[in-house]
Order: C-alpha cells, then sequence, then structure tokens
C-alpha cells in the first residue's frame, strides 16, 4: 500500500491508523448481512500516554497489534464487490486522514464466512482468509500533516481521537450501500485514564538550578511545581555532602519507599513523601528539619503509566541553601550594575535618599525565597521587566 510519496511518511501513515488505540467507548452498527466489530488490545487498555515505540511507528514494517476486529457474512449467499473505508479524526484538528480501498479492487466473502483481522493486516494490505488483493487509496489529509508536523516529543496530544471504519457494497447499478460500520473514540485526561501529552514537571520554588547559588530563609518552605495536579508525585530533598552529585544522592533516595508507603530516610534524606497535587508545604513532622547553612538538592517524580508499563518522568534538579537573614555571609558588594538596576527600580531619588541614610544592597527577597549577588541583580531585572511589561503593579510604599 503506497499511501505516500516519501518513505518517511510511511511511519506517519501508521502512527494515524495506530490512533484507534486506548479506546473509551465504542460504537457497533450492523446489517442482516454483515457484522463487523472491532477491539482494543488490553495492553493499551489502562495506558495513559500513548508513545510512538509501543504503537512500533518508529520501526519500519509491522508493530505490536494494538487492536483486532471480525468481519462476518451473517447471509447463505455470497457477498461480492465489497469496499473497506477508513477515516481517523482528532477534534481539535479535524479529520486526518481518509483511506479509502480501490474501485479495481473490491473484496468478496464467502456464505457465512467469519474473517479476523488486525492493525497490521490491514497495513499490509492482507487480511487472512480473504484472497482477494486489496489496494488503497489515500491517507494523511492536509489537517494530518500539520498534525504530524506539530508533534514534539514521542507522545500523542491529548485529544479526543475517532477512528471509524464502513464496509460498503458497490450493486450493479453502481450504487453504494452501507452494510455495517464501527467507531472506536479515545480521549480525556490523566485520571480518566484517557490520552494525556507528553508529561513535564517543571519546578517552581524554592531553589534554582543547580549550580544558581539560591538561598532561601524560611526554614518550611513550600515547594511547588508545575503539572498535572491530578497525578500522584514524589517529592525528594536531600543534603549536599562529600563528593556524592546531585543525581547520586537522589537516585540512593529513591531505592527506598516514601514515608507515608512505609519507607525510612536516609542519613542525607530530608523529606521522602508521595503528595497529589502540585504544592507541598515542608512538614514539620515526619522529616528531617533544614538546618541553616546547608544546601539541599530536590525532586519531583512521578509515573505515567504506557503500553510498555510505567514511565517514570523525573523533573530537573534544583538545589537552595537554607540561610539566616542577619547572617553576614548575606552581605554583598555592590557593583554599578546592582546600582544601576537598583535605580531603574525604586527612582534615582529614593536610591540616594537611601545612600545618604547608610543602607546598602544585600539581597532581594521574593516570596520568602532570597537572591544575592549575581542572581538578586538578575531577579531585580526580571522585575523591572514584568514592570515595563504591565504583569507587575506596585501598591504602596
Amino acid at each position: 500500500m503506497n499511501i505516500f510519496k516519501k518513505p518517511a511518511k510511511q511511519l506517519r501513515f501508521y502512527l494515524v491508523l495506530s490512533l484507534m488505540s486506548m479506546a473509551t467507548m465504542y460504537a457497533h452498527a450492523q446489517s442482516d448481512k454483515v457484522s463487523l466489530e472491532f477491539s482494543l488490545s488490553p495492553i493499551l487498555e489502562q495506558a495513559q500516554v500513548l508513545g510512538l515505540s509501543s504503537l512500533g511507528v518508529d520501526t519500519e514494517g509491522s508493530g505490536p497489534v494494538i487492536i483486532s476486529g471480525s468481519l462476518v457474512n451473517n447471509t447463505t449467499e455470497p457477498l461480492e464487490n465489497l469496499y473497506f473505508e477508513f477515516d481517523i479524526e482528532a477534534a481539535s484538528y479535524g479529520v486526518l486522514a481518509r483511506i479509502r480501498q480501490q474501485a479495481a479492487y473490491p473484496f468478496s466473502l464467502a456464505p457465512g464466512q467469519v474473517v479476523f483481522a488486525t492493525n497490521n493486516d490491514i497495513k499490509n494490505e492482507e487480511i487472512p482468509g480473504i484472497s482477494d488483493k486489496m489496494k488503497f487509496d489515500g491517507g494523511l489529509t492536509t489537517t494530518g500533516e500539520n498534525f504530524i508536523e506539530d508533534i514534539s516529543g514521542t507522545t500523542l496530544p491529548n485529544d479526543q481521537y475517532t477512528f471509524s471504519v464502513r464496509i460498503y457494497q458497490v450493486e450493479a447499478d453502481g450504487r453504494r450501500v452501507l452494510l455495517a460500520s464501527d467507531m472506536i473514540q479515545l480521549g480525556g485526561n490523566a485520571s480518566e485514564g484517557g490520552v494525556v501529552d507528553e508529561l513535564t514537571i517543571l519546578l517552581r520554588t524554592p531553589g534554582d538550578l543547580v549550580g544558581a547559588e539560591a538561598a532561601i530563609t524560611n526554614p518550611i518552605p513550600q515547594l511547588s511545581w508545575e503539572g498535572d495536579a491530578s497525578l500522584n508525585y514524589r517529592v525528594l530533598v536531600v543534603a549536599r555532602g562529600g563528593s556524592d552529585s546531585p543525581e547520586s544522592l537522589l537516585e540512593s533516595a529513591k531505592s527506598s519507599e516514601p514515608t507515608n508507603d512505609g519507607g525510612s530516610l536516609l542519613q542525607f534524606e530530608y523529606l521522602d513523601l508521595n503528595v497529589v497535587g502540585n504544592s507541598l508545604q515542608y512538614p514539620s513532622t515526619g522529616v528531617q528539619a533544614l538546618v541553616p547553612g546547608q544546601t539541599y538538592y530536590w525532586q519531583v517524580v512521578t509515573s505515567i503509566s504506557s503500553a510498555l508499563g510505567a514511565n517514570e518522568v523525573v523533573s530537573e534538579i534544583w538545589e537552595f541553601t537554607l540561610v539566616d537573614p542577619g547572617s553576614e555571609a548575606n552581605v554583598v558588594e555592590v557593583d554599578q550594575e546592582t546600582v544601576n538596576a537598583l535605580i531603574q527600580l525604586i527612582g534615582q531619588d529614593t536610591y540616594n535618599l537611601l545612600a545618604e541614610s547608610g543602607y546598602s544592597f544585600e539581597n532581594i527577597e521574593i516570596d520568602g525565597q532570597v537572591f544575592s549577588g549575581i542572581v538578586g541583580v538578575q531577579k531585580i531585572l526580571e522585575l523591572i521587566e514584568k514592570f515595563q511589561n504591565g504583569d507587575v503593579v506596585i501598591e504602596g510604599n
């Protein structure tokens, strides 16, 4: 079945055919002559992420069996001049693909014949039990091409997908009569077990990337991140120590169960909890208290079920140091870049008044997190940009 002129597009055709998997609703229709029914491979029923590798679309040729179906001639007579038609549609895009059996290559069913086929049989244009040669036209529509180009990563975007198949018979006068049809819809969100986008966990507070030397003054900070709020997340906080890398410390922490699942904290492990949502207030019990002067690494982990099993999704690793707000170590030398940023932030007159009164820049504190040195200056510049864009408004004193 040469649907596309470019060989690379053969891969995309199989991707589109694979959209029929992970179905959450089925609709069957049959006539007195023909019964048609498709079912989903059990391995995909509980998958939340539709990965390309699990569907076989990253390899040439046939991939795993994701659907299977049956076609039955309910009569005692042979049925001839039969044709398949397939449509694949995404609710947010439109029709992604239209595939039609060529008029010169119909197939027939013997009296009472029962035929079983899979997605691979359809792709290979050979259905067991049917000797007639089949050929198909069509493939991705313009909308489907745009859909494929928009896909980033290795999973399908969150949407509602519909795969429909119809069996027509062309009569002697050329009329097309619909004998049977079947439809599978899939979609929804993670909490309903439907298809979700490739998940990304983005940390928000406290801290910053390893090496940014971010500091906080709150010994019970709120840890927050961006991600699907309906999922269960594992939050880990470990202390920096020795020559161990942040990665090795966090991997070691994962070797035991979270404390609220019966696990216990390792010596360097300060927090290990499973939570649902996007934030966690650092608890006062069941954890080790954060120590001033100590640097910590933290990470958020979750898992998503796929056709090949559970896939671990991890955030980047961030670090923060708990400091005493009154510590002399927080005093930094004011350079001209800092001066210029402060003047732009508070105005020349206010800056002059503060300087004459003996004030100096030490750090900037945002939501309990302290930024000093060049990082503090960068945060000031970010605030200035937000002021200029109207994203932040100064109120009061």
